[in-house]
């Protein structure tokens, strides 16, 4: 009867109303501070800090958001100190913070000045679209609230979001668009995991004839285009249907009014046929859509191009609607408006988050560069050295220091980023070396692997599978901050700092390209892409994939490891959504990192130089295969992680030879078992390991299949 009543709507396009109740998140008064584990932090700069619920509600196939409701009441739960929410901090000083700062103090005070409660609305939109299939509304609900002055914090036990929405006509563009996904399950992982609903989700998207996306498009100019013969036959031995589509077909026959959008009408075409699209080219060649994040002003408040416009891949990436419905839907062509001069999140434009492709860029347009790039990507895409790959370069220099020119601001220091990722161990701290600033006044107290220099940087990168750095940074490297003497006031100032080169373009050359890393780069414009940036020419010598800021980056404390933090979490520990895949594990970083802080900068000047398809340990991890590749035997590790014994279960293969093998994080081979025909088809062995990381790695033929697992005290 459900089905029945769900097919008339989107037939007739009748309106409907979906309520969903959002219970409080779990929560603790400590010390007098509010704590909510799971909160999202999506304040207004200057309002009390008060944390929110963010949630992702899906849809019907194709709904049309008319008006959202949210419904609650607040009970006080006792006093607390709520902080005001700080504003978000550029990678470099200058006038945009001092001018950020100022606006702060000034809301602060608005907010703090008589007493206010904050927030008054229970909930608020982050954004409206679509992962593939699924219609998706996201949400923050504002549980809590707080009194200014007398410190009372107020809790609504559960939010009633009420989404009003009309269905469109079966005839529209809209429809046929949702109409040609019924049977897709590509992103159903990603999906199961991010949906508040995913009871309804399953009944308004189930298929009996599910198909997944195998598509690999790669856009390139004509004059180049046998400069991928080699990763397209890489890609179609492994069962990609690969299309070489040429950017003059692209501009020749396809709608828009310039090129950025020609390419994302194209890739909007074939989305259901698209898992993974390459752009091949220059900037000059493959030209980037720039977006405008705050209201009809490219140059940003500060009126300094290095902040606005931000060239941004996402364009091409999220195509859930047309531009006039999502990127540009005030239709004045500035792309992305989401902020006015304050961050207040009251955009002219609606786009989403929500990748529906993963997509990346070999930013060159010269023949010989871009087929030895191929040949690097393809030789890491096969590499199945778990020991490399896992080992870390972690780089941190300080990007504030404490009171710097008298702002009163707090020290922020890269190398705290760093060691976020070995606290929670999602880099080991046995395979990793760090380097931090041990120079200067004031420098970093954390211990480390050696001071951070430009001769330690070059030497320590070799033969490392992942490089991770926080610093100052321009076009063609990036750079310490060094307090080098004081004038007798111990404060920073500007005149007293230095900036030692920390890695400059030309080292690229003394890294071995035959050991490449996967790089993040934090810095501020190592990924312009109107120039031969330190990001492009890292892909081009010592780097597989780089992460790299097209402007000047951005941080907020509402997630202070940001995007990169979320990246490295999903491809090297929580991989059962990415497999281990770059791309994958980066689209669904951006996603954690806006749930978390709805900020919308990072996500458009991050943007992702190498093939989004490689795999870092060589092969799909913690899934099975696609159905166009070998099948994967049935090879279980649990519990993980594990208080000391670990089961491994496996179903095999009546004719092959099996050989199970435990490596510790040091690449140290710790029991070797084979097993084959002979052997009955189904075993259990238990193994009984003392805390620390281990592989677990199941042989089949020419196939190895890694399960990393944790074992804790």
């Amino acid at each position: 009867m459900r089905k029945y009543f769900l097919l008339a709507i989107f037939i007739f396009g009748w309106s409907s109303v979906l309520t969903v109740n959002v219970p409080v998140p779990e929560y603790i008064i400590e010390n007098g501070r509010l704590v909510v584990p799971n909160g999202a932090y999506v304040s207004t700069v200057g309002a009390p800090n008060v944390p929110s619920r963010a949630v992702t509600i899906a849809l019907p196939p194709g709904a049309i958001v008319q008006m959202v409701n949210f419904r609650g009441a607040r009970q006080e739960i006792g006093r607390a100190f709520i902080a005001a929410a700080q504003p978000p901090l550029p990678f470099v000083y200058g006038d945009a913070l001092i001018d950020l700062q100022k606006r702060f103090q000034n809301a602060r005070d608005v907010y703090y000045g008589s007493e206010n409660t904050y927030p008054k609305t229970y909930g608020t939109i982050i954004a409206k679209g679509g992962l593939r299939k699924y219609t998706l509304l996201t949400v923050a609900c504002h549980h809590f609230a707080y009194k200014t002055v007398s410190g009372i914090l107020c809790c609504a036990p559960s939010i009633v979001v009420e989404i009003h929405y009309t269905m469109p006509h079966h005839s529209s563009e809209r429809a046929q668009y949702w109409q040609g996904f019924k049977d897709d399950i590509t992103f159903d992982d990603i999906a199961q995991e991010l949906i508040y609903n995913w009871n309804d989700a399953q009944v308004w998207y189930h298929t009996d004839s599910p198909n997944r996306a195998n598509g690999y498009y790669i856009i390139i100019p004509s004059a180049i285009q046998n400069a991928v013969d080699a990763l397209v036959t890489h890609r179609q031995n492994q069962g990609y249907d690969v299309h070489v589509v040429t950017k003059e077909y692209v501009e020749a026959n396809i709608a828009g009014t310039d090129i950025q959008q020609k390419f994302r009408n194209y890739l909007r075409t074939n989305i259901v046929d698209i898992e993974y699209a390459l752009l091949v080219g220059f900037a000059s060649d493959m030209p980037w859509r720039n977006l405008v994040p705050f209201n009809n002003d490219p140059n940003s408040p500060w009126n300094r191009p290095d902040y606005s416009p931000i060239p941004g891949d996402i364009y091409l990436a999220e195509l859930t609607d047309p531009d006039s419905v999502s990127w540009n839907s005030d239709r004045d062509s500035y792309y992305g408006e989401v902020y006015d001069a304050n961050f207040v999140p009251v955009g002219d434009d609606d786009p989403d988050y929500h990748a529906d492709i993963h997509l990346g860029r070999i930013p060159f347009s010269t023949q010989s560069m871009i087929e030895e790039i191929c040949a690097k990507l393809i030789s890491f895409d096969s590499n199945t050295d778990v020991v490399y790959k896992t080992s870390s370069l972690l780089t941190g220099a300080v990007y504030y220091y404490a009171n710097e020119n008298s702002t009163g601001n707090a020290r922020m220091d890269g190398a705290e980023y760093c060691e976020q990722l070995l606290i929670d161990s999602v880099l080991s701290r046995a395979t990793s070396t760090t380097l931090y600033e041990k120079d200067g006044l004031r420098p970093c107290t954390l211990s480390c692997t050696d001071s951070l220099t430009r001769s330690n940087h070059i030497a320590y990168w070799q033969n490392k599978g992942v490089m991770y750095e926080c610093h100052h940074g321009n076009v063609p490297l990036y750079a310490r901050k060094l307090w080098a003497w004081d004038d007798g006031n111990n404060i920073p100032e500007t005149a007293e700092i230095t900036w030692p080169t920390s890695f400059y373009v030309t080292d690229v050359h003394q890294l071995d390209n035959s050991y490449p890393a996967t790089c993040f780069l934090r810095s501020c414009l190592c990924g312009k892409p109107e120039e031969n940036s330190l990001g492009a020419m890292l892909l081009y010598r010592g780097g597989s994939a780089v992460v790299s800021s097209s402007r000047i980056s951005w941080g907020s404390s509402a997630d202070i490891g940001g995007i990169p933090y979320h990246f490295y979490e999903r491809l090297l520990r929580d991989t059962t959504m990415s497999s281990g895949i770059i791309g994958n594990a980066y689209d669904i970083a951006r996603t954690d990192f806006m749930d978390n802080s709805g900020f919308w900068l990072p996500a458009y000047h991050y943007n992702l130089f190498g093939d989004p398809a490689l795999r870092q340990f060589g092969q799909l991890v913690h899934v099975e295969e696609n159905e166009t590749e070998k099948v994967v035997p049935l090879f279980t590790v649990f519990p993980n992680p594990s208080h000391g014994i670990v089961t491994i279960e496996m179903q095999l293969p009546q004719t092959n030879l099996i050989e199970i093998n435990i490596y510790d994080i040091t690449g140290r081979l710790l029991r070797n078992l084979h097993f084959d025909e002979s052997t009955a088809e189904h075993f259990v062995l238990e193994a009984r390991l003392p805390a620390g990381v281990y592989f677990i790695t199941c042989v089949e033929r020419d196939n190895i299949y890694i399960r990393k697992i944790a074992v804790i005290e």
